[in-house]
């Protein structure tokens, strides 16, 4: 069953949330960390649900094992673009022993349902280069790429990067 995820789900989101960062940290530890607790992590979903975002949960036997996070991408410049009203995709996120069964597919197609009935024209999601999964879950699901983003980091000694130690 999917439904609207509400604020006594937060410490359940928080525990997924903490799946899909350290995914994500593993594969691109230049830009991710795993320090973040779960009360940190809940903390964050609380201010982003505070600020608009909306996450859809899927339960199995009530207990939530997957989630989608999205919120409504902002209009852009109207003297270069056609104005859309498009919802931005943020996370999606399926426990490990669970994929491969269709929940991210389910999860994907109410988001656009309900986005559907809010007039949304479509959606846009970021897929980091390392994950082809969602990259194929995304297309299965009609999207195309649009957009590369390119990155260049450059290379700082290591006391830089702490703020602590850094002068002003």
């Amino acid at each position: 069953m999917i439904d609207t995820a509400t604020d006594t789900d937060i410490p359940a989101l928080a525990d997924m949330l903490h799946g899909w960062n350290a995914l994500h940290a593993a594969h691109l530890p230049h830009r991710f960390h795993t320090d973040a607790d779960r009360a940190a992590l809940a903390g964050h979903l609380r201010l982003a649900l505070g600020q608009g975002a909306r996450a859809l949960l899927y339960r199995l036997q009530g207990v939530p094992r997957g989630y989608l996070l999205w919120r409504w991408h902002g209009a852009g410049d109207a003297e270069l673009a056609h104005p859309a009203r498009l919802a931005r995709l943020e996370h999606i996120y399926v426990e490990p022993n669970l994929r491969r069964h269709g929940m991210g597919r389910r999860l994907v197609a109410r988001f656009e349902a309900d986005i559907v009935r809010a007039g949304a024209e479509g959606w846009i999601s970021p897929v980091h280069g390392f994950n082809a999964a969602s990259a194929a879950l995304m297309r299965g699901a009609g999207a195309d790429l649009a957009v590369k983003l390119f990155e260049k980091r450059f290379q700082t000694p290591q006391a830089s990067s702490n703020p602590a130690t850094m002068s002003r």
